[in-house]
């Protein structure tokens, strides 16, 4: 293989005239016979290539077989880090996390004010029908049942008879029952 490296010197593949003149032209004799031994030259270069090759094949086999192995390896590792690159640039996931906490708890928040209506709600509709009751009873001429009803709905109101400020529970009626519940007997 050395003999691949070596300069060729095209004075010596020419024939034997007067070669210490570097300028003297060449002469298309000169120039076939130069073809004719580079062709000659390129010929044992080529066969002595092919025959280091045959004598290394398995060697130059398990050189291909590494460097493909190498480069289906770094296609690999590059599609594992252009994931992994992908993860973390598009949204990083303890954002994420912190995102789904935090609407949790304004969730959770919103479902606690929202049980607290319905259970205000709940009151509110037990006191309507405690009231319809009443106005029914005195509509009926019912009237002990009527103020039993009205006992029971002042307790519930937490209303004191002794308190000089308007009871809280105003807001809930009509002027209409208002006045009913004032013309009612204790």
């Amino acid at each position: 293989m050395e003999s691949l490296f070596d300069n060729i010197n095209f004075r010596d593949l020419l024939s034997a005239q007067d070669l210490s003149d570097p300028t003297s032209p060449l002469l298309a004799p000169d120039l076939h016979l130069l073809i004719q031994r580079l062709e000659s030259q390129s010929l044992q270069i080529r066969s002595q290539v092919q025959s280091y090759l045959v004598s290394h094949r398995e060697d130059f086999a398990r050189l291909f077989f590494l460097c493909n192995d190498a480069v289906s390896q770094t296609r690999e590792v590059f599609d594992d880090v252009t994931a992994i690159i992908r993860l973390l640039s598009d949204q990083p996931i303890d954002v994420e996390v912190r995102e789904v906490v935090s609407e949790m708890k304004v969730k959770k928040e919103e479902l606690k004010v929202k049980k607290e209506l319905l259970g205000l709600v709940g009151i509110v509709v037990g006191l309507n029908k405690m009231l319809e009751s009443v106005k029914e009873a005195l509509r009926s001429g019912r009237f002990e049942f009527a103020a039993q009803g009205l006992k029971e709905l002042k307790v519930a109101l937490r209303i004191d008879e002794k308190d000089d400020r308007e009871p809280l529970v105003n807001w809930l009626i009509s002027d209409d029952e208002k006045e009913e519940l004032s013309v009612a007997p204790n």
